[in-house]
């Protein structure tokens, strides 16, 4: 790593950790995260750095220019919890009950509020505009698109943009990244069968449409084995099912719900319009009607190649080549950074921060996630290694 930056990070490495800390200590849920964005905003006064806030109801935009025009650079952190209880027994646990960062949100809020201090200071090094984008609500619906319809990638128009995610698959000292497909779409659908109730002792008489959905179910595992290329990734999953509430009756209705994801348009569309298929003839078939409702949530997140292997060269001078996984496999999960990654050049990379030492082990959205804070500096570094190089000449 380059020795101003590491005096820079060795410099703010206590304010860094107690960034993190007040976060974790002060979790909010999606589009709720008022108290961190005005602690966001006091940090940036602190700074001296302009920003907007309330930006998608509470998302703040930084700004910081270099030392003449040039090109445009966002990097992007996510700020909001889960609704999980935290089990963990440390000095920074959560103060807000139900309310966890169990996905590392805090982390990332942290290390991007310290990398805008990094590259201020530095900012006679290199050329154009970087945009810090602190984001609510990627855990529900997602912020990242109302910030961008609200204008954070014009004026000046962004270039490219970069984030990343903390993993504890991942030891602290590591990073993954990858060209292309990095995150699934997490789409949601519903159905409702509608059948005809009746006596349990007279299913004759009756339309039963617990039968009907368990050949749905069946019929639904046939879809990724039967319909999708081998070579090609998806998943259909039904995670709920809701119908009747006696022995001897059945209802007139039963309700299913499940996810169906997958790494491509082309790939999501059909798995929606097969998903429908099956329903409408399986009820057809034994003379039920049905509801169905697909809901496509986040699109699939492909990095763009230069930008990955931009962030990967960096990731190699911070923390050395042995530290650096490049390529493997993309998660079935869903990251709504996907949204800036179809409008401009972008990449995102997972950062380790597992430490098995200190029993700092546990994955993502678990009642135990923590991460092992020697981590944070390594994502201060990266964001400011490839800022510096991305913007070094003027457009």
């Amino acid at each position: 790593m380059n020795n101003d930056i590491s005096v820079i990070i060795n410099k703010i490495r206590p304010q860094l950790i107690a960034d993190r800390r007040t976060i974790h200590q002060n979790p909010e849920l999606s589009f709720q995260e008022f108290r961190t964005m005005e602690y966001i905003c006091n940090r940036l006064d602190e700074l001296g750095i302009s920003y907007r806030k309330e930006i998608a109801g509470t998302g703040v935009l930084a700004e910081v220019h270099g030392k003449m025009p040039g090109k445009c650079l966002l990097i992007r952190a996510d700020m909001d919890a889960l609704a999980l209880d935290e089990k963990n027994e440390t000095p920074y646990s959560s103060q807000n009950q139900g309310v966890m960062h169990a996905c590392g949100h805090d982390a990332h809020t942290a290390i991007l509020l310290n990398t805008c201090e990094v590259l201020s200071s530095l900012k006679e090094r290199w050329c154009g505009t970087i945009k810090f984008a602190f984001q609510p609500g990627e855990e529900t619906t997602g912020g990242a698109e109302p910030m961008i319809r609200e204008g954070i990638l014009e004026n000046p128009k962004v270039d490219a943009c970069i984030a990343l995610h903390m993993d504890t698959d991942l030891n602290t000292g590591t990073i993954r990244v990858k060209e292309g497909a990095m995150y699934a779409s997490p789409d949601d659908f519903a159905i409702t069968i509608k059948g005809k109730g009746g006596h349990g002792a007279e299913p004759q008489n009756a339309i039963d449409p617990i039968v009907i959905a368990a050949h749905i179910i069946t019929q639904l595992q046939t879809v990724v084995g039967r319909n999708v290329d081998p070579f090609e990734e998806a998943v259909v999953t039904i995670g709920s099912i809701h119908a009747g509430h006696a022995t001897n009756i059945i209802p007139d209705t039963a309700e299913l719900q499940g996810t169906a994801r997958a790494f491509t348009n082309e790939m999501r569309n059909m798995l929606s319009e097969r998903i429908q298929s099956i329903v409408k003839n399986t009820c057809l078939a034994h003379g039920a009607d049905y509801d169905y409702r697909f809901v496509k949530l986040f699109p699939p997140l492909s990095n763009n190649a230069e930008i990955a292997k931009g962030i990967y060269e960096s990731a190699i001078r911070c923390l050395g080549e042995e530290n650096c996984i490049w390529g493997g496999r993309p998660t079935m999960a869903g990251e709504d950074f996907a949204y800036f990654s179809q409008e401009v050049p972008s990449g995102i990379f997972k950062l380790g921060c597992r430490n098995e030492s200190r029993n700092i082990t546990a994955p993502l959205h678990n009642p135990y996630f923590d991460i092992d804070e020697a981590s944070l500096e390594h994502g201060v570094a990266i964001f400011t290694d490839f800022a510096l190089h991305y913007l070094e000449e003027p457009r």
